[in-house]
């Protein structure tokens, strides 16, 4: 009887001691500081799903407020932060101006990147921003007409898949938001999308900047090719050359003229004309724009092997 006793309270403090350690360990804090293993899943996400839910959202009636220019220069300053590879350096920064930054992971491609984005209630347009992190900054992508070039937007989406380390710019308004164009992200300056384009000049990045055109507009034409105000450039004249090799029928305005699709009056191509930056403006039809096979060779004729740029 007394070996049982002895042996029943030797249970009873074992099983004290096991919950004086649970409480102790429930009571010490769960972080670990800055392990790595610490930091939390990216998001996944397909992105091209994302970005045209985005831009179907657009109104040609509404949904645009012309950003200051603290408000502009906060959400360049953010963006610049991100391209330093110093992302957290640029929540507080975007935050003030009711930005967010996201780490995600594109489901289609399995690469990580960084989206910026307007978290205010209400839509005002100012755009999107995607920062692929599995290389430096090698090409700026521009989407200044999602919706009003139906699948602009796309085409971007899958041009950013074939080209790491890109950055997708997608404007965040229908052109027709607002009067007097300016919400046309490529015919005013007092913009995001302005500041972001100058920004990607300033640091040399080459930039394609996608359109739509309407089959009509020009019917012999698959794409119509331009560097902007000057028309021509090496970068243009090896994409045209690109795009004809793939079989697609290129309209090139230093050779015949493309008239209301050559990007004389685009203002991110006239300021890319005046730093002679590497700029190339891209005009698809409809036709190929609503064919995903057909927008996928675009994209893959544009994106180049990494050492075409």
């Amino acid at each position: 009887m007394k070996k049982l006793r002895s042996t029943a309270r030797a249970s009873v403090a074992i099983a004290g001691a096991i919950v004086v350690v649970g409480l102790v360990l429930y009571l010490l804090p769960t972080g670990t500081g800055n392990r790595k293993d610490d930091k939390p899943e990216p998001g996944r996400t397909d992105l091209l799903s994302q970005v045209q839910q985005f831009s179907q959202g657009m109104s040609a009636e509404m949904g645009y407020t012309r950003p200051t220019q603290a408000e502009r220069t906060a959400i360049s300053t953010g963006v610049q932060r991100v391209l330093d590879n110093a992302p957290n350096e640029a929540k507080d920064v975007l935050a003030a101006v009711g930005y967010t930054i996201s780490e995600r992971v594109d489901t289609a491609t399995q690469r990580t990147y960084h989206e910026i984005s307007d978290n205010a209630g209400n839509p005002r347009g100012w755009g999107r921003i995607m920062i692929d992190t599995s290389e430096s900054a090698r090409l700026g992508i521009e989407v200044p007409h999602p919706k009003a070039d139906q699948d602009s937007e796309s085409l971007g989406v899958e041009l950013f898949r074939k080209a790491p380390g890109s950055v997708l710019v997608v404007a965040g308004a229908h052109r027709r938001a607002a009067e007097n164009r300016v919400a046309d992200m490529a015919h005013t300056t007092a913009t995001v999308f302005e500041d972001l384009h100058e920004l990607l000049v300033r640091r040399r990045v080459p930039v394609v900047q996608l359109h739509g055109f309407q089959n009509e507009t020009a019917p012999d034409s698959d794409v119509v090719v331009s560097a902007g105000p000057s028309l021509s450039s090496p970068s243009a004249e090896r994409a045209a050359q690109r795009l004809e090799s793939a079989g697609l029928s290129v309209c090139k305005p230093w050779v015949t003229g493309c008239p209301g699709l050559e990007a004389t009056t685009n203002v991110q191509a006239r300021y890319s004309d005046e730093q002679k930056a590497d700029f190339v403006h891209v005009e698809v039809s409809r036709d190929i724009r609503d064919n995903p096979s057909a927008r996928d060779q675009v994209a893959s004729v544009l994106a180049g092997k990494k050492g075409d740029r």
